[in-house]
């Protein structure tokens, strides 16, 4: 899977195109292919260094995006394949898909 990637600390520079693993969602989360994603300013904090993912987030930058619902846990209702959907993340939606928690 693609995803906006950092190796180091630092500018815009650092930013890159790069492959990380699929995200494996559990029975409670609904698998997002993202279509949309946005940077704030956590994410540029987090770019530079200065706002570390909180522990077990997702390194990847993006803390919000949208798309379409790809698989839904088993534990989640209300949610269908093909579902439009947005999310707010600890990290991770900088790339294709993501998983999220959707009994929150």
């Amino acid at each position: 899977m693609k995803a906006i990637l950092i190796d180091k600390p630092g500018d815009e520079s650092v930013l890159k195109l790069g492959d990380a693993p699929d995200p494996v969602p559990g029975p409670a989360d609904l698998l997002i292919k993202v279509r949309y994603a946005a940077l704030n300013r956590a994410d540029i904090m987090q770019r530079q260094g200065f706002y570390p993912p909180p522990p077990g987030a997702s390194p990847i930058l993006g803390l919000e995006c949208s798309g379409e619902v790809v698989a839904v846990g088993r534990e989640v209702s209300g949610w269908r394949v093909g579902d439009r959907a947005m999310a707010l993340l600890p990290g991770g939606g900088l790339e294709n898909q993501v998983a999220d928690d959707a009994i929150k």
